[in-house]
Formats: structure tokens, C-alpha cells, sequence
């Protein structure tokens, strides 16, 4: 997006990009010492359902205020990734002054301000709650609270995000849900690593939650393996895991599904068939998959396929050389 004039009532149409972007805002531009209000940049692509914008602007004050939260706005829980100026943020009666290469979690469902006292340069990532599930709850506890990424997942983290905002033309390809995925599990690494006053469940749950989902694809990852390997009973892991709303089988599912319904619209796997995608995921039975994403998608593999353009079956507009009198699988 082309630079917001540098003359009033500019400011006004830079508020308004904004507030269409993420969620209604108020944008109080500083007055420098010559008098004029100054512009603002805002660029942004969408991997997936995660908004990437890169946002440059002059001293201003942002403001997301309780008249302005509307039960229709976006939830969204946006991860800001802080370069040059003097910038604070407030929300939830905390209060951090983010540096450079500092993230830091605000969402959109509350009242929120940020400050900027120095022309600034940041990069969001707007992530729907939806796409958090239990990991919301973590989240809400570091708003306003300033992470360093000098190391370990934080750097790897700041470094994902300001490539993707350099080059936000390739964040929409053909791999935008994968870099979205990338982005989110980052983030949540990143700030996994940061202690916060929590109780000891949630330090588990957290740990519980990210060893599924590296074992998604294991066909044995079970709530007894998980017990297991957190050396706890399987009705206390239950226990733990029920406080953040869901039961472990219920979400171990949902992600696995999640999965399979991107490889089912990922070019690159249209010659695999549905039963390979889904134990690629730990599914070995795939007898009731589609039933299973028409449940949770409203779409069966079929038609998921055919939507994005990924079904190769024979005719499906594909052509295919018969060996032998056998259609491939």
C-alpha cells in the first residue's frame, strides 16, 4: 500500500486502513515541531488466515477503546515485532516499553493503547483467536509484556517475521498456509520460553498440548502414550487438560484434521490419494475421513479437493497413461 500523504486529513484515511485491517481504531498523530501530522505506511498479505502487515508511521498514539469493541469486529490476538523508535503498550493493567526486537501480545477483544514517541517501524501478525484454541488462554496472560528475541525460538521467530514483511508477495502463494502454521507455532515457541506467573497445570497443559502436536503424525499418540511420557495418570492429564475447554482425544482430531485439509489442497500432494494424507497424520483408517471433515469443515476430501483445484482423479479434467488396465490410486 502506497504512503498516507503527509497533510491532515490524511491521517483520518490512515486510520481507517488500520481499523479495516484489524479491528476499529483511534490514530492520535503527535504534532511534530513544524505542526504536520506524520504519514503512515501499512502493507500486509494473508498466508492463510494470519495477517502479516509491515506498518511504518511518525509519533502517534493508537487506541482501541471499549466504545469502539463491537460484538462483530475480528478477534484477533496480534504479535507485534518492534524495530526502531521509543514505543509503549498498555492493556490489561500492564504495561511495557517494547525495544528493538522485542515482541509483544495485545488483542483486539480489549481496550489496548500503544505509544509511539520516535517515527516507528513494526510488524504485526494478526492471528485469529480461532486458530490459537487453548493457547489463547497463555496468551492473554503476556499481554503487555515485553519478550526479547535476541535467542532460541524468539530469534527464529523475529527472523520468519521480518522476512515474511519483506517480501509479502510470497507470503500468498501456494505455501501461504504453511508459513502461517510456521509463524504460529514460532510465536508460541517464542513466548513459551518466557516465564509467566501461571499455576503449575497450565505449565503442563502447555507441555502436554505442543507434545501432541509434535506426534500428530504418529498413528500410536494416544492419552495413554501422552501420560506416559509427562509421567502422570491418564485420568490427571484428563483433569489438565479439560481446564482450557476441550478433552485431549477431541483436539488431538481437530489438528490432525486441520492438517489433512491442507496437504488435500497443497498442489504438491494432488497425485497422493486421501488414505496416504491421512496417515501421513496418524489416521491409518481414513473409512469415515470425510464424514469426519464434512463434520468439522463442511466439506468432504472430495470436495475439498475439487475446490482447490487439487483433484487428479481420472475425470477431473486430468489425463492419465493406463498401465497394465489400472488406473493409479
Amino acid at each position: 500500500m502506497s504512503t498516507v500523504p503527509n497533510v491532515p486529513e490524511q491521517s483520518e484515511r490512515f486510520e481507517q486502513v488500520a481499523s479495516d485491517s484489524f479491528a476499529p481504531l483511534r490514530i492520535r498523530p503527535h504534532k511534530t515541531t513544524d505542526g504536520t501530522s506524520p504519514a503512515g505506511t501499512l502493507r500486509s498479505a494473508k498466508p492463510g488466515q494470519v495477517l502479516v502487515t509491515r506498518i511504518t508511521g511518525g509519533p502517534c498514539t493508537v487506541l482501541r477503546t471499549r466504545s469502539l469493541i463491537r460484538s462483530g469486529d475480528r478477534e484477533l490476538v496480534k504479535v507485534a515485532l518492534y524495530g526502531r523508535g521509543r514505543a509503549g503498550v498498555e492493556q490489561d493493567d500492564r504495561q511495557c516499553l517494547p525495544g528493538p526486537g522485542d515482541l509483544v501480545v495485545y488483542e483486539t477483544t480489549r481496550p489496548y493503547e500503544l505509544r509511539f514517541w520516535d517515527p516507528f517501524d513494526i510488524v504485526v501478525l494478526g492471528i485469529p483467536r480461532t486458530l490459537l484454541g487453548p493457547h489463547t488462554k497463555s496468551l492473554a496472560a503476556r499481554t503487555a509484556s515485553a519478550v526479547p528475541t535476541g535467542s532460541g525460538g524468539g530469534r527464529l521467530t523475529a527472523t520468519l517475521m521480518r522476512d515474511a514483511a519483506r517480501d509479502l508477495d510470497a507470503c500468498t502463494g501456494s505455501g501461504g498456509a504453511h508459513l502461517a502454521e510456521a509463524l504460529v507455532s514460532l510465536v508460541l515457541s517464542a513466548l513459551a520460553e518466557q516465564p509467566v506467573a501461571v499455576c503449575p497445570t497450565d505449565h503442563l497443559a502447555e507441555r502436554i498440548l505442543s507434545h501432541c502436536l509434535g506426534h500428530l503424525s504418529d498413528p500410536c499418540l494416544s492419552p495413554e502414550s501422552v501420560a506416559r511420557a509427562h509421567h502422570v495418570s491418564v485420568r490427571y492429564l484428563h483433569k489438565v487438560v479439560q481446564q482450557r475447554g476441550v478433552t485431549l482425544a477431541s483436539w488431538i482430531r481437530s489438528r490432525r484434521l486441520e492438517r489433512i485439509r491442507r496437504d488435500l489442497t497443497d498442489p504438491a500432494l494432488a497425485d497422493r490419494t486421501v488414505s496416504v494424507i491421512a496417515a501421513g497424520w496418524g489416521l491409518l483408517d481414513a473409512t469415515h475421513l470425510s464424514r469426519s471433515l464434512r463434520a468439522e469443515f463442511g466439506q468432504s476430501a472430495a470436495e475439498i479437493r475439487k475446490e482447490a483445484g487439487t483433484d487428479r482423479r481420472p475425470g477431473r479434467g486430468q489425463s492419465w497413461r493406463l498401465e497394465g488396465g489400472h488406473v493409479p490410486r
